[in-house]
């Protein structure tokens, strides 16, 4: 095993495509905390074990926050993280890390468009969520086209809010409605 190569760990089918693939967090993944870390600041392997340890003490299924491992499929690295914060469970943000210092702004968002495409959907079917939102700097149009094409829409935009070397750009918060949010599932219906 490589040394960036963690043990295999499950993922669903339903979060996984060619090259990527979402699975729940384990103590192991501190140390790549890098790759999946989501804050302003780096964070120590030793805090990453401390985070997950004290986040993930509540069944996953009923925690507040989902934090997902974004795991490259041909490597098994850990190359990312998604992280999917409810409140009352029906509306969530979602935050998409990847790691790298060697990708180019366009690969950067290409993963987290591909990332986006596996969590949008399961957010709104499995845990079936009324809105999902994720912020989105406005020159990343790759992952903002991909984000149109699951049906997002901008709902807010802070101008000039993100500092760019060229300038600053705009930052839109795009939404995407469950419109089955609610609705009872054939099996569920009486008679």
């Amino acid at each position: 095993m490589l040394d960036n190569e963690i043990p295999p760990w499950p993922i669903a089918a339903y979060l996984r495509d060619e090259r990527f693939g979402l699975r729940a967090p384990n103590l192991d993944d501190a140390e790549y905390a890098s790759a999946w870390y989501e804050g302003p600041f780096p964070l120590s392997s030793e805090s990453a074990r401390t985070l997950l340890a004290e986040q993930e003490t509540i069944p996953w299924g009923a925690n507040p926050t989902i934090r997902l491992m974004v795991v490259d499929l041909a490597t098994s690295a850990v190359v990312g993280g998604a992280l999917v914060e409810r409140t009352d469970n029906r509306v969530s943000e979602l935050k998409i890390t990847v790691g790298g210092l060697d990708l180019s702004h366009d690969e950067r968002q290409r993963m987290r468009a591909a990332i986006l495409g596996l969590l949008a959907p399961w957010v709104m079917g499995e845990l079936d969520l009324m809105t999902t939102r994720i912020d989105v700097p406005a020159d990343e149009t790759i992952l903002i086209d991909a984000a149109s094409r699951l049906g997002m829409v901008e709902a807010a935009r802070l101008r000039e809010h993100v500092a760019r070397r060229q300038g600053r750009v705009d930052l839109l918060m795009l939404e995407l409605v469950n419109r089955d949010w609610g609705r009872a599932s054939q099996g569920d219906a009486d008679g």
